[in-house]
């Protein structure tokens, strides 16, 4: 699937999109994408990397929420849409 990353100077990914007009357009395994946390993973060789301290630090476990399964169906039916408009076919 094609996504944009937008990145901070130190490498971290801090939002993704379907916006395929920018520079920074990769493709990328729809599983992989499911492993980003926001600024705190990095791309590397291909693949979501997370920082697990940094997860730690901008998410303590008790304020980070859990996603409703309203949410993961949302996602699930986002990354089937976005896979579709980039003309993969393969559904």
């Amino acid at each position: 699937m094609k996504v944009r990353l937008d990145t901070q100077a130190d490498g971290f990914i801090y939002a993704w999109g379907t916006d395929y007009t920018s520079d920074n357009v990769i493709d990328i395994d729809e599983n992989e994408l499911k492993k980003f946390v926001v600024g705190a993973s990095k791309l590397v060789d291909g693949k979501i990397v997370v920082d697990q301290q940094r997860v730690t630090d901008l998410y303590p476990a008790d304020v980070m929420p859990s996603p409703s399964p309203e949410h993961q169906m949302i996602a699930a039916l986002y990354a089937r849409v976005a896979k579709l408009e980039g003309g993969d076919g393969n559904e």
